[in-house]
């Protein structure tokens, strides 16, 4: 394992303005800035913090853990401190993550353009859809597909999406239920032979939840390792509980993996042939599908550039997803397929109303100008990022993916944009 300290004397010029003798920063600033470098460290650079010390001066020093390496922590000092600097000194500049300068009141149309006028300067290549009131704001592409290509991103380019991948999978569940062949609060024994007795009783309700005891993986290759089905089960069921099942709550890839795995059982199909015809299909989201798929062929795929890279960083050339990834991750997609998903969640495209209420009542939703805010999102260590922010009392609807590692990724723009369009702060749900 392998550590280094970091501190403001190694800052770049972009973040000296934060690195000022003077004490300014809030014990909030303070709190948020550690959050914002940890997430940006350990999800999109794949390193370990194991401790940090931001000041109120803006000094920071960090120890980094497991997944360091000298061009990780170069890429934590232009990357990730930077995004710490406007949280520390806000109005010292283009304001990351902060309150929207038109605080108040809603966005104007050149008001949201400097917005992304100033996000493409700091480095967002990608593409963004914004509905605010069910009126389409903004539709707009900045970058290229890649480092040798002039063509920019578009609404109909495709991204991996990551973790979205998870709500096509919840998707899913949902509709079983609703077809009457599952219920969310059976146990997995009722579906799964031989399972371990700390899971036996755990319901599907507490796996999709993320409140089941679940770890974060079942593999130690990365996304990409090769592994059957029946090893994925055999792994995931050898984990030993993080907490007693229903009684605490930790973010689990595996989890994800078992639901499509509950998914074959119950269906005695194929996971992606499911999500294709129970989801893509039915909506029309014919750009999306999964990595390697002949989708793509026009070659409007986005080319990944970030902490690690694989093959060619292209998704439309990327091996299927094996069980080290089914039903977790491996969407690929384009921002106005994940548009369409978005609104099934809200419309009667997909689900009954009865079950699109069960989906409403079993997600956290965080709030802006007093109305409620669902959020999903994923990325990954290759450079990919995406998100969806939807507003359901409002019709509004805000739809980002990036491509390339910078200062500003698809999750930030997607948070800036939707706080810019309604003029107020995004409150995030309480912790349990």
């Amino acid at each position: 394992m392998s550590r280094v300290p970091l501190s403001c004397a190694l800052a770049p010029v972009a973040l000296l303005a934060a690195c000022t003798a003077e004490p300014r920063a809030s014990a909030d600033d303070i709190a948020r800035a550690k959050q914002v470098y940890t997430d940006c460290v350990e999800d999109q650079l794949g390193i370990e913090v194991e401790s940090l010390d931001i000041r109120a001066n803006g000094d920071i020093t960090v120890e980094f853990g497991d997944g360091y390496t000298e061009e990780g922590a170069a890429l934590a000092l232009s990357i990730c401190e930077p995004r710490i600097a406007s949280v520390l000194e806000p109005g010292g500049g283009a304001v990351v993550l902060g309150p929207p300068p038109n605080l108040g009141r809603p966005g104007s149309d050149a008001e949201v353009e400097a917005l992304l006028r100033e996000r493409a300067r700091l480095g967002f290549q990608g593409a963004v859809i914004a509905e605010f009131a069910g009126e389409r704001r903004v539709s707009v592409g900045f970058g290229t597909l890649a480092p040798d290509s002039t063509r920019t991103p578009d609404m109909h380019t495709a991204f991996d999406c990551g973790s979205i991948m998870k709500d096509v999978t919840a998707a899913g569940i949902f509709l079983l239920e609703e077809d009457g062949r599952l219920s969310r609060g059976q146990s997995l024994a009722e579906f799964f032979d031989d399972v371990p007795s700390v899971w036996a009783e755990v319901s599907v309700d507490q796996v999709l939840s993320h409140s089941a005891g679940f770890g974060e993986y079942h593999d130690t290759e990365g996304d990409f390792e090769p592994m059957d089905r029946a090893t994925a089960l055999e792994k995931i069921f050898a984990q030993q509980p993080l907490f007693e099942p229903g009684t605490d709550s930790a973010y689990s890839n595996s989890g994800y993996t078992l639901l499509a795995v509950l998914i074959e059982v119950v269906t005695n199909d194929d996971y992606r042939t499911l999500a294709r015809q129970r989801v893509f299909e039915p909506l029309g989201m014919t750009r999306s599908g999964f990595y390697g798929e002949p989708l793509w062929q026009d070659g409007n795929v986005a080319i990944g550039s970030g902490a690690e890279s694989y093959l060619d960083n292209d998704p439309a050339h990327w091996p299927a997803p094996t069980w080290a990834l089914i039903g977790n991750g491996g969407l690929v997609s384009t921002p106005e397929d994940l548009l369409k998903l978005a609104k099934a969640f809200d419309g009667g495209d997909l689900f009954q109303p009865a079950t699109r209420d069960a989906i409403r009542e079993s997600q956290a939703a965080a709030s802006i100008a007093g109305k409620s805010l669902f959020g999903y999102a994923g990325g990954n260590d290759f450079g990919f990022n995406a998100v969806i922010a939807q507003v359901p009392a409002d019709a509004t609807y805000v739809v980002a993916a990036s491509h390339v590692l910078a200062p500003i990724n698809a999750e930030i723009l997607g948070v800036e944009l939707i706080q810019v369009l309604y003029g107020d702060v995004l409150e995030l749900p309480e912790a349990d």
